[in-house]
């Protein structure tokens, strides 16, 4: 047996093996019913006899050196589509601007370029932590590859991933949110989290001031910390060691904050991009 087998006639032996099959097999391989009985002939040409396959009632079977040539052409098939995949990865783009703000810096993006490193060892990922206004923007100017913002799920380019719950926080041991008019640390102006907290307080009817304002999560967590105002905050984004207020807390209810993906704008997206905006969604839309 001089011939190499070829990937066509290996793909045809797992077609027929799988469906029992010429006709179902043909289908899958997208060729005629013709063409495949061909490629058997030939294949049964090259290993010589006994034959690949033998007919019980309407199925095709294999024989057991049928049986023993299936899985070498697995095994070959298998490391031609790894092959083939590390080749397109070594062309993918060797760094990635990733966007995400502050806030969302939590265990689902661990999660989520931990899965993407170890299939992409060799792509570099810049975090960009900016509000979610100013990276909408830079994926529009085409300053970062792929997103993850807040959004008012009607933006348009941007595919919502979940919506997640805001709460109130507090120091564990201050009550601010019973004050005559409870003191407010939030982001900053043009934030959604911040306007959506805003007409929630305004519809309590409770005096309110906003004591503290920052684009930073760090810094609205350590105002709390230190027993200087209340906070909204996405649940994600919450420490275990800050107090969460219950409803029944006299604070408003807060809506969910729409948490979405967006890309740089324009041109098409390479396998790197799309492999990290597929690990990104399966980590934030877990529940």
């Amino acid at each position: 047996m001089k011939d190499a087998f070829e990937s066509q006639l290996l793909a045809t032996l797992v077609a027929i093996a799988e469906t029992g099959s010429f006709s179902a097999a043909a289908d899958r391989v997208g060729r005629t019913l013709s063409a495949v009985s061909m490629q058997v002939r030939k294949l049964e040409e090259m290993v010589g006899q006994p034959p690949l396959f033998r007919k019980t009632g309407r199925c095709m079977i294999l024989t057991e050196r049928g049986e023993i040539l299936l899985s070498y052409a697995r095994r070959i098939l298998t490391l031609q589509e790894e092959a083939a995949m590390q080749m397109r990865i070594k062309s993918c783009t060797a760094k990635i601007k990733l966007g995400v703000p502050e806030d969302y810096v939590g265990d689902r993006l661990g999660s989520a370029l931990e899965s993407f490193s170890n299939r992409f060892p060799h792509t570099q990922v810049d975090v960009v932590c900016e509000p979610s206004g100013t990276l909408s923007r830079l994926a529009r100017d085409r300053k970062i590859d792929i997103g993850i913002v807040t959004t008012t799920g009607s933006d348009h380019g941007v595919e919502v991933l979940r919506k997640e719950p805001m709460r109130w926080i507090c120091a564990t041991k201050h009550a601010l949110h019973e004050q005559p008019t409870v003191p407010l640390a939030l982001f900053q102006p043009g934030c959604i989290g911040r306007a959506m907290a805003l007409d929630a307080w305004g519809h309590t009817g409770r005096p309110y001031r906003i004591a503290y304002s920052s684009p930073s999560i760090s810094s609205l967590i350590a105002v709390v910390r230190a027993g200087l105002a209340i906070s909204p905050l996405p649940l994600c984004s919450i420490p275990k060691d800050i107090r969460v207020l219950d409803d029944d807390a006299g604070v408003p209810i807060l809506p969910s904050l729409p948490i979405g993906l967006v890309f740089g704008s324009g041109g098409d997206r390479d396998l790197a991009v799309e492999s990290l905006a597929t690990e990104l969604r399966a980590s934030y839309q877990q529940s």
